[in-house]
């Protein structure tokens, strides 16, 4: 029986790890490897996680916020939605918002980041209401939808660096205190913080917020990072978490937990990547690391059933889901699965294996900003700049095939578990989405598909 849901509530966290949360089995993983000083504070995270249903293995496709979201809400690979890369194509499949929208629903979009999940890559598109850094106008505007039906997305960017603030409006003293204790302490002069090119942003930023951020990378790239100070990056990281959710998360998602409550509701609460910071991990850029890929998600309703699922999910699972609370079933060649979060399912497919890549620009940090600034201004991508596959990832529950790649395409290193050679074919498959023309979609399907039941899998 088809559950038809009223309010369906998305909140996403950016760069938040899996195991940043004290409720979830995987919490404080990270002491393996990092010395932290600091004990993570997630009270407003864990009371929900414990009362709804958590994935503890979930992968995202690709370690940065555009791709990433664009495979949340279109329930398809990156290859076939269009947004494989940083920031340099549009969207070319619907989103659940399109769909939820063509079913009479108000669609909410709220961001922190409106130049990478803006209109110029095609994230407003099925959007009634659109908001940026300003989550109390945009809940308010579910609030007095509360009769109708609505699709809400809450995006924040407060775990992202710089960790914890995101910008003067959230933060004030506190963020200019921060990056002038660290410059104290890490022996900043004026003259260094001038020479940092990365001016890359997510949001738009006036002057002093823009100083603020360049001085704030500054300090991570040039003084911690490239000094192999992880330790103390990961402090600030944490840190930050506990920051952003006591300082801006807690009252908010307090609001909805009320309002989910009382509605015929639902929520899910996930994250687009995590953060990493070693020698071949920096922060998450370019990287594809488990615990940048490996990302939380919970879902939390009156319907939805409670507990802990072990099983491999992909974040292109998530659609499906979405458009399966829908009134009216939804047409579409997804290539998620439609996730089991009530008791009374029982005939949900299982993911098979999940992919994530990541693709570098030939062009510099300037370059790549100044077609941000383009794109930005003219809401729309122009020609897209040159990029080269760096990395790419499969897994299945119990194998994993991860390689990385110089620009002429030689290999710089591998990581493998289990025997992995119908994984690579799999992921030749794919790439042909990207890189032959000829080939029909349904054929490599086909091919992908025919490699599955070589591995056993029912599909």
């Amino acid at each position: 029986m088809r559950k038809y849901i009223q309010h369906i509530v998305l909140v996403s966290i950016d760069t938040l790890r899996a195991d940043c949360i004290n409720a979830s089995p995987r919490v404080k993983e990270y002491i393996n490897k990092y010395k932290v000083k600091i004990p993570l504070k997630t009270d407003s995270l864990d009371r929900i996680l414990k009362s709804g249903l958590y994935f503890n293995n979930c992968f995202s496709s690709a370690p940065y916020t555009s791709a990433s979201h664009a495979a949340y809400f279109t329930g398809m690979w990156p290859l076939k939605n269009g947004v494989y890369e940083f920031f340099n194509r549009k969207l070319i499949q619907p989103t659940i918002f399109q769909y939820a929208k063509e079913q009479g629903y108000k669609t909410i979009f709220q961001t922190d980041f409106p130049v990478i999940l803006g209109q110029a890559l095609g994230f407003t598109s099925g959007v009634d209401n659109y908001f940026i850094e300003d989550e109390d106008k945009a809940f308010q505007t579910l609030v007095k939808n509360s009769h109708t039906n609505t699709l809400s997305f809450f995006h924040f960017g407060g775990v992202h660096y710089p960790y914890g603030f995101h910008t003067l409006k959230f933060s004030g003293k506190d963020y200019i205190n921060k990056v002038l204790s660290l410059e104290e302490k890490y022996n900043v002069s004026f003259k260094e913080r001038q020479k940092l090119e990365d001016i890359l942003t997510e949001t738009f930023r006036n002057k002093k917020d823009t100083e603020l951020l360049l001085r704030y990378k500054y300090i991570i790239f040039e003084k911690l990072y490239k000094q192999g100070l992880y330790d103390d990056l990961f402090n600030l990281y944490v840190e930050g978490i506990n920051y952003f959710l006591e300082h801006r998360f807690k009252k908010f998602i307090s609001c909805v937990k009320n309002f989910i409550d009382q509605n015929n509701a639902i929520l899910f609460i996930f994250s687009d990547h995590g953060e990493e910071w070693d020698v071949y991990s920096e922060g998450h850029h370019n990287t594809l690391s488990d615990n940048v890929l490996r990302v939380p998600l919970i879902v939390y309703g009156m319907l939805v059933k409670r507990g802990i699922e072990e099983n491999l999910i992909r974040t292109i699972d998530l659609a499906p889901t979405v458009t399966g609370l829908l009134p009216h079933p939804v047409k579409n060649n997804m290539d998620g699965f439609k996730l089991n979060i009530f008791d009374s399912e029982w005939s949900v497919n299982k993911a098979n294996y999940a992919i994530s890549q990541v693709y570098t620009s030939l062009a510099t940090k300037k370059q790549i900003a100044d077609y941000q600034n383009m794109s930005v201004k003219k809401n729309k991508t122009a020609k897209p700049l040159n990029t080269y596959l760096s990395g790419e990832a499969i897994r299945t529950e119990n194998k994993k095939y991860v390689v990385y790649y110089q620009k002429d395409g030689s290999t710089i290193r591998k990581e493998m578990a289990g025997n992995v050679n119908k994984l690579k074919k799999i992921l030749n498959n794919y790439n042909k989405l990207r890189v032959s023309k000829k080939n029909k979609l349904s054929n490599i399907e086909l091919k992908i598909k025919n490699e599955l039941r070589n591995l056993g899998y029912q599909v």
